[in-house]
């Protein structure tokens, strides 16, 4: 199945049925706004909580160049020092400039006593198999002003349950049924820039429907498996996300195994459906998927 859809749906409270029959099922995105602004996290997290809770704690950082990713390791101080100022030296000006960006840790395993931040969690949104401990599953993001992600889709073909915690980002999604109209490289990465297109290499890109949508502290956004999707961070930002298979998508995870998905992501998708499919625990699965939550793809 390929996932269509011409436009984000905007709710304030939506019952976990009508996610699941309107959205989950029917491959719709949809922002559920101010769903997590209560929380704890939304009112503490910045850099300056961040270099107060660990300083020294070594985390990776990754930098997108010319189609490849460099990964180095900073400490949590020093990179909240970073952020704060490039946050005071910007000048508004949206750039192709490299920009080092903490990228998919698995943030609630090395600091626990943010999950105490993150409640209540709406778990209802979420496969059962995932409910009771969704934190391991979650991959976190703290970036600068101007921060970008190029277009890609998620390497598993997993639905994507996004949570802005801090500041503001710009998403810009295609739908699956687009990935022809967008010069793609390798599996899953994109070579078209929605913020700056170039026509004259990409013809075929005049076809393409993007649907761009500002995610504002507090809300939740959810991004159907196979989506292509750019974000740009218009803020200092700090956001998290869980992706996540059901039966359905898991199965056809595993037939998209032959158009030429990674043997690693091959191997992840087999874990976890081993898991949502065939019903083994999480507590015999998770010790050989952890290592997806660090996976540079």
């Amino acid at each position: 199945m390929t996932y269509k859809f011409d436009s984000v749906q905007r709710v304030t409270r939506i019952s976990e049925k009508e996610f699941s029959d309107k959205h989950l099922n029917a491959g719709k995105p949809v922002l559920i706004s101010g769903h997590c602004a209560e929380w704890e996290a939304c009112s503490r997290w910045s850099p300056d909580y961040f270099r107060a809770l660990s300083p020294a704690l070594r985390i990776p950082i990754k930098s997108y160049r010319g189609g490849s990713i460099d990964v180095s390791q900073w400490t949590l101080g020093d990179y909240a020092n970073f952020l704060v100022e490039t946050e005071q030296t910007y000048t508004g000006v949206t750039s192709t400039d490299v920009l080092p960006y903490c990228h998919d840790i698995p943030i609630f395993a090395i600091l626990e006593s943010l999950i105490k931040d993150c409640q209540p969690f709406p778990a209802q949104f979420l496969p059962v198999w995932y409910r009771k401990d969704w934190w391991k599953y979650a991959q976190f993001f703290l970036g600068p002003v101007n921060s970008l992600t190029p277009l890609h889709f998620d390497t598993l073909l997993t639905h994507n349950l996004f949570f802005q915690i801090k500041g503001r980002k710009r998403f810009t999604l295609y739908s699956a049924d687009q990935i022809a109209f967008c010069g793609r490289r390798g599996w899953r990465w994109f070579d078209i820039d929605p913020e700056k297109p170039d026509l004259n290499k990409f013809p075929e890109y005049k076809q393409a429907m993007p649907v761009e949508i500002i995610v504002e502290p507090g809300d939740i956004l959810y991004i159907p498996p196979g989506t292509l999707h750019h974000v740009r961070g218009l803020e200092t930002s700090v956001s998290f996300n869980i992706d996540f298979h059901t039966k359905s998508s898991a199965l056809r995870a595993l037939a998209a195994s032959v158009r030429g998905m990674p043997s690693k992501s091959i191997y992840y998708n087999f874990l976890t459906a081993l898991g949502v499919v065939c019903g083994v625990p999480d507590s015999i699965i998770f010790k050989y998927y952890r290592p997806y939550l660090s996976y540079v793809s």
